[in-house]
C-alpha cells in the first residue's frame, strides 16, 4: 500500500527559513535566540492558593503612585517573537515574557508582591560587531541593559535605591532612598535586597511598567537551556529546586554554558562553566570564578565591619566617575558620602532593617585591584567577563559569564559588572530597516509543519502530527487523488492548551484506501496580545 502525505506550501518556507539561518554563517548572536516555544502562551502562578497557571491575570494595587500594576487582559506569546538582520545588527521582537511558568512572587512578610509582569512588546537592536571601549567604559543606566535569549529584559547588579547621607536633611539621614534623592555612592545590592520578590524563575518586576527582568542569574532559563543544571519541582509549593550538576567543577561530564543572554554593547552572556584555559576549548569545564569579594577584612580587603563605609573600592569609585587614584585602593570619601555602619538599623513598616555588609554594591572589592592574579584565583574581570574561546567563538571573544559559587548560589556580581566592557550601542529600535533579512517569525506567524504519517498495520489506522499554535483551531482534511473536488473534512481540532503539536487519528484509513494524502489548515486563532 502506497500512503503518501499533502505537502504544504509551509514547508517551503520552513527550507527557506532554514537555508537563511544556515547562510547566516552561524552567527550567535542570530541563532543564540530561544525560539522553541513561541507558539506557547506565557503563564503565572498567582499564589500559593491560586495554583493553577492562567494565561491572563488581574491589575492589583494602585497604579497611579506604583503600589501595583496593570492588568494582562489577553493572553500573550513567550519567548522570543521575531528576528531581523543587516549587515551591522540583529533586530529581536519579543514580549518580555518567558515561557515557563512565572510566578508567584512574594514579600518577607509572605504577602503576595504588589507588581504584575506585563508584556512589553520589545523591538530590539543589538551590533553584530562589538568593541572595548577605551579609555573610559560607560556605567550602566538604570532599567534595561540587555536581553536574554528568551526576550527577558536584563538589569544590573544594583536597584534604584541609594543611601542618603545629607549633612543639613536629618529627616532623610540614615535611610535608603530613591536614586534620584540618594547621593549613589552606596548604591543597593538588587540581590541582598530584592531576592525575596523574585519568583521560582528568579526574576521580578517594578510596579511602574509591569517589566519582568532578571538582575542575577536566570534560574529557570538556565534548565530550559540544559546548562548543567536538573530541577524537582514541588506542586504543593509551586517551586523549583534548582541543583548544579557540579558547583565545585570537578566532574568532567560538565559542558561549557550556552549563551543566555546578549548585554547591550554586544557581547554574549555564558552560563556559569566555562574553558579552565580560557584560550584553550581542549582545556576541562570549570566553574568561571567571580572576582569579587565582600571587604570583610579578608583576602587583602579592608573590613568594613571595624572601619564603616567611608571609602569606595577603585572599581566603585571608577563607575562613580573618580579617576584620580593617586591615594591608595580604597578611595577615601567625603564625611557627606559615608555610608551607614554595618551595625545600622532602622525600624519601619516593614519590621527592622540592619544595613549589614553586602547590602550595597560598594561593600565589594575586586580582587585584581589588591594584586592578586585573574586566571589564578578567580577568573572574571570587573566587568564580570574575560576573553576567552568558546563553542560559539572558537576563534576567541570577550564574554561574560553568570557567576555562581561553590555552592550555585549567585556570587556578586552576578552577570555583568557596574560599567559595560564595550561600548553600548543598542536598545530600543522604532524602525527595523527594509533591507533587513527575517530569519524567524514565531508566535501567532508560526508556520505549521506535519510530520510523516504513521501508519499502525494492524488495525490500519493512521497518526497525523503537525506543530500547532496555542489558541489555534484546524481542520485535518483527506485525499485519494488530490484533486480540487476531493478533499474532505476528516477532523476540525482546537490546539490542546499549551501545546505545541495536535495529534488525532484517522480509523482504518490505510485499509480502505490504495493511496491518501492529507493537509491541515488553521481556521482561526483565539484573541491574543498583539
Amino acid at each position: 500500500m502506497l500512503l503518501r502525505l499533502g505537502m504544504f506550501k509551509v514547508m517551503l518556507l520552513f527550507a527557506v527559513i532554514l537555508s537563511s539561518l544556515l547562510n547566516a554563517q552561524a552567527d550567535a548572536i542570530l541563532t543564540s535566540w530561544f525560539t522553541n516555544n513561541s507558539t506557547v502562551l506565557s503563564r503565572v502562578i498567582q499564589s500559593g492558593t491560586l495554583t493553577n497557571p492562567v494565561t491572563t491575570w488581574p491589575s492589583v494595587g494602585v497604579v497611579n503612585n506604583n503600589n501595583g500594576s496593570a492588568a494582562q487582559t489577553l493572553p500573550v506569546y513567550s519567548d522570543v517573537q521575531r528576528i531581523r538582520y543587516t549587515a551591522t545588527d540583529v533586530y529581536i521582537n519579543a514580549n518580555g515574557l518567558a515561557s515557563y511558568t512565572m510566578g508567584p512572587w512574594y514579600v518577607n512578610s509572605g504577602a503576595l508582591f504588589g507588581f504584575w509582569p506585563l508584556s512589553r512588546d520589545y523591538q530590539i537592536r543589538i551590533t553584530r560587531s562589538p568593541a572595548p571601549a577605551t579609555p573610559t567604559k560607560t556605567k550602566h543606566p538604570g532599567g534595561m541593559i540587555g536581553m536574554m535569549v528568551n526576550g527577558v529584559a536584563i538589569y544590573d547588579l544594583g536597584d534604584a535605591f541609594s543611601f542618603h547621607q545629607t549633612a543639613n536633611n536629618p529627616s532623610v539621614t540614615g535611610t535608603d532612598g530613591m536614586g534620584v534623592t540618594g547621593d549613589g555612592y552606596w548604591s543597593r545590592d538588587a540581590l541582598a535586597v530584592e531576592v525575596v520578590t523574585f519568583d521560582p524563575g528568579f526574576a521580578h518586576q517594578p510596579g511602574n511598567n509591569g517589566q519582568y527582568h532578571y538582575h542575577a542569574e536566570p534560574k529557570a532559563l538556565r534548565y530550559q537551556l540544559g546548562d548543567n543544571m536538573t530541577a524537582t519541582y514541588n506542586a504543593t509549593k509551586n517551586t523549583y529546586t534548582y541543583t548544579e550538576t557540579d558547583p565545585s567543577g570537578t566532574i568532567t561530564s560538565l559542558h561549557h554554558s550556552p549563551i543566555l543572554g546578549w548585554a547591550y554593547d554586544g557581547y554574549p552572556i555564558y552560563g556559569p562553566y566555562g574553558y579552565s584555559n580560557a584560550m584553550n576549548a581542549a582545556s576541562s569545564v570549570t566553574r568561571m570564578r567571580s572576582g569579587f569579594v565582600l571587604r570583610n577584612g579578608q583576602n587583602d580587603t579592608v573590613n568594613l565591619n571595624a572601619t564603616g563605609r567611608t571609602t569606595l573600592p577603585k572599581w566603585a569609585a571608577i563607575a562613580q566617575g573618580y579617576t584620580n587614584f593617586s591615594s591608595p585602593n580604597p578611595f577615601p570619601l567625603a564625611a557627606t558620602q559615608y555610608g551607614p555602619t554595618t551595625t545600622y538599623q532602622t525600624v519601619g513598616p516593614a519590621g527592622t532593617t540592619t544595613y549589614s555588609l553586602g547590602r550595597y554594591t560598594g561593600d565589594y572589592d575586586y580582587l585584581g585591584d589588591l594584586g592578586h592574579t585573574q586566571g589564578v584565583t578567580f577568573d572574571l574581570d570587573q566587568y564580570n567577563g574575560h576573553n576567552c574561546v568558546t563553542p560559539e567563538f572558537p576563534g576567541g571573544t570577550y564574554a561574560y559569564f553568570v557567576a555562581i559559587d561553590t555552592n550555585g548560589t549567585p556570587a556578586f556580581p552576578y552577570m555583568l559588572g557596574k560599567e559595560y566592557y564595550g561600548v553600548p550601542n543598542a536598545g530600543n529600535a522604532t524602525s527595523v530597516p527594509g533591507s533587513a533579512t527575517e530569519i524567524f517569525n514565531g508566535g501567532p506567524n508560526s508556520r505549521e509543519v506535519m510530520k510523516s504519517p504513521v501508519v499502525n498495520p494492524g488495525n490500519g489506522n493512521v497518526t497525523l502530527t503537525w506543530s500547532s499554535i496555542e489558541g489555534g483551531s484546524y481542520v485535518l482534511e483527506a485525499s485519494n487523488d488530490l484533486s480540487t473536488n476531493s478533499w474532505s473534512a476528516v477532523a476540525t481540532l482546537s490546539a490542546a492548551t499549551n501545546a505545541t503539536q495536535t495529534v488525532t487519528n484517522e480509523m482504518g484509513a490505510a485499509f480502505s484506501n490504495l493511496k491518501r494524502f492529507y493537509r491541515v489548515q488553521r481556521t482561526a486563532l483565539a484573541p491574543y496580545d498583539p
